[in-house]
């Protein structure tokens, strides 16, 4: 096989890896039997992820099939004061508001939206086509967007990138218990440098905290039902306002990390990004969403060596929601700012208090308190890592989200039904049918749907011309 050909391969195969769900696997319940009052039980496959499934006709589900996202009654579908009604809705509106070329500000990029979400409702209530204007007004409202953000506050701690100072198979070996140990993952040697496995990294890392990245409405789980609790595999009951929210806000991060780290904006695609609930008291059960309240020490890109760029957006209040919670990166601490306690000191500490000082022992903690719609965006090397504290009580959501800078192969598009869109027809058709079509479909169905929506991202996101 050609080089080049086996990079392409690695890279597609990490893109499926990273961002496809397969269906459930039939592992041991953890219920042992269902009732006619409950059919439904749970178990886990092989990564420790819930998945449920019913015990009469054997069907499975990444999510509780009993807890249902209510759509709203006809008489409650304005969910904001722009929004209309299908049957009420003009057309005409979202035509008009495309010929006026000039810059959007924040009230007209909020009334610019709402008329996207408007014409594609009313699309749907009349079974036709979407038009070719809701994607180009939706790429007019993703570049106003950034534009808005550019403006607000940003906290940028530039960083020295690092890397695991072994390579090759040393590294394989003797990272491993680094990585499945949250305890040790802090005394993994390394190096300085950008891993970036088969991507395109820029050389310089950072970490970023965006105190208003959303506004209070654009995170309202009121205005958009199901955005607190959204992944890309459950679309069909959502409202289209709540899906159309979700990926507004993944293309600003994205925007927004092509623009810190000097990137191409075609070279970054989103690999994970699902909306997730913590609550105080359970117990993690992986990733992808499952329910858990604390996240261990770790690297994203150890995680997955896809993962280049990361976030999380918040999406409600610590201190008000909920509290503890705390966003941590754990560092090395500098020189000379090590604390040894006495022998004394230490004889007065439990067994626990013993364990969590030597977890902390030559480490500097940098906590960010969750606020709604603040976001923390950093590059996913050894030189972010991070956990996330217990909660003490209430639920936390949030938005994580990763992004990869290795590349699509060409073949993957070719593969595809209709591949890379070359008409704005072609671009508004993957839109309705990739994400808005609102139609049943099985798990081997959904995860189809979610790998050619995440591999034609940026030809979705964007115009013909920035293709």
């Amino acid at each position: 096989m050609p080089r080049l050909a086996h990079k392409y391969l690695l890279a597609a195969l990490a893109l499926a890896e990273a961002f496809v769900t397969t269906r459930p696997p039939r592992h041991a319940p953890l219920k042992s039997t269902a009732t006619d009052a409950d059919p439904w039980l749970a178990a886990q496959d092989g990564e420790g992820r819930t998945y449920y499934y019913h015990g009469v006709t054997m069907e499975t589900s990444w999510t509780d099939p009993r807890v249902v996202v209510e759509a709203p009654a006809p008489e409650q579908q304005r969910l904001h004061a722009l929004h209309v009604l299908p049957a009420d809705a003009d057309a005409q509106v979202l035509g008009d508001l495309l010929m006026n070329e000039a810059p959007m500000d924040e009230t007209q990029t909020e009334r610019a939206f709402w008329s996207v979400v408007n014409e594609v409702d009313r699309a749907e209530f009349k079974d036709e086509p979407l038009s070719t204007d809701v994607p180009r007004m939706l790429h007019r409202i993703f570049d106003a967007d950034l534009r808005h953000l550019l403006t607000r506050e940003q906290v940028r701690t530039n960083l020295t990138c690092m890397m695991p100072a072994l390579t090759g198979a040393a590294n394989a070996g003797s990272s491993m218990g680094y990585i499945m140990d949250d305890y040790a993952h802090k005394d993994l040697p390394l190096k300085e440098g950008r891993a970036c496995e088969g991507g395109t990294c820029c050389e310089a890392c950072s970490r970023n905290i965006f105190p208003s990245f959303m506004n209070d409405q654009e995170c309202d789980a009121r205005i958009f039902p199901g955005l607190n609790q959204f992944t890309f595999n459950e679309v069909e009951g959502l409202p289209s306002a709540s899906i159309l929210q979700f990926i507004r806000l993944i293309e600003r991060v994205r925007r927004t990390m092509a623009h810190e780290y000097g990137l191409e904006l075609k070279t970054l695609l989103p690999l994970q990004a699902y909306a997730r609930k913590y609550v105080a008291g359970t117990t993690q059960q992986g990733g992808g969403g499952g329910e858990g309240d604390y996240v261990i020490l770790h690297t994203d890109e150890a995680t997955h060596s896809g993962y280049h760029y990361s976030s999380v957006l918040y999406l409600n209040d610590q201190g008000v929601e909920f509290a503890g919670g705390d966003f941590i990166f754990n560092d090395k601490a500098e020189n000379g700012i090590i604390y040894i306690p006495t022998s004394e000191e230490l004889e007065c500490l439990t067994m626990e208090e013993e364990l969590e000082r030597g977890r902390k022992y030559g480490r500097s903690l940098v906590p960010f308190h969750p606020r709604k719609g603040a976001a923390v965006v950093f590059s996913s090397g050894w030189e972010n890592m991070h956990e996330v504290y217990a909660l003490e009580s209430g639920t936390r959501y949030a938005v994580p989200s990763f992004f990869t800078t290795c590349p699509v192969p060409p073949q993957a598009y070719e593969q595809m039904h209709q591949g890379i869109p070359s008409t704005d027809e072609e671009i508004a058709d993957d839109w309705l049918h990739l994400l808005l079509a609102h139609r049943p479909e099985s798990p081997v169905e959904s995860v189809g749907r979610v790998k050619e929506l995440l591999m034609k991202w940026h030809y979705m996101c964007t115009p013909l011309d920035l293709h």
